[in-house]
């Protein structure tokens, strides 16, 4: 809160803003939380003066101050005037202070900002004999495939990732004749991304034995981000 952002708090709370001033702070007090609190702070410090009205200087007062003008004839009339000025502007005062402690203070409006969750990846992975499989993955991941032709025969599918050392990871084997869902540990998450190479293999029941694929290749592909 800057020296002069305070400053305009405590005069929009004492009323000292004209209207134009005073709906301009409103507005900014709506989105500017410091702002607000700090107006219902000052409001917050002001507000008891509200009980204690105008206060009706005792006569002794008046009459030193009509000591202390020249003497002239219109001494008399001079003081009455001041007199009704200064109560006049006591009045007004109270009248603010009153103003201040009833008024609600202006609302902070909390803006959330809703963030997008990223486009998930994908592969179309195809080669010999026309196998398709459909590969999507998202950032926390988890994948899906999604068989468009392939024909294991007594073998099962298996899922590889190829990462820029050339060595095959697997993600492991998944359902030949309908989409499956499957997630990867944390160690192989950095693996799925985008621009890598993905493989299918036909391996025997389990997967791989050798942790390397020992079938035939029938489909391959690259990930790209939709």
């Amino acid at each position: 809160m800057r020296d002069d952002d305070d400053l305009l708090a405590a005069e929009f709370a004492i009323g000292l803003l004209d209207p134009q001033e005073a709906a301009a702070v409103q507005a900014r007090a709506r989105l500017d939380a410091p702002l607000s609190l700090r107006i219902a702070w000052w409001r917050d410090q002001l507000s008891p003066l509200a009980d204690r009205g105008a206060v009706e200087p005792p006569q002794y007062i008046w009459r030193g101050i009509e000591r202390r003008l020249a003497a002239n004839d219109d001494a008399s009339g001079r003081v009455t005037r001041w007199r009704n000025t200064a109560i006049g502007a006591m009045s007004i005062a109270a009248a603010l202070v009153a103003y201040i402690g009833l008024a609600p203070p202006p609302q902070p409006v909390y803006v959330t900002k809703t963030v997008a969750a990223p486009a998930p990846m994908i592969a179309m992975l195809t080669g010999q004999g026309g196998s398709q499989v459909a590969l999507v993955v998202d950032d926390q991941g988890h994948f899906r495939t999604a068989p468009g032709h392939l024909e294991p025969g007594k073998r099962y599918p298996e899922l590889w990732v190829i990462p820029a050392d050339g060595k095959p990871r697997s993600l492991g084997v998944f359902d030949a004749h309908g989409r499956s869902a499957h997630s990867v540990t944390p160690a192989m998450r950095k693996l799925m991304a985008e621009g890598m190479t993905f493989a299918v293999s036909l391996e025997p029941a389990g997967g791989s034995p050798t942790g390397l694929p020992t079938g035939p290749v029938v489909a391959t592909g690259k990930l790209i981000r939709t």
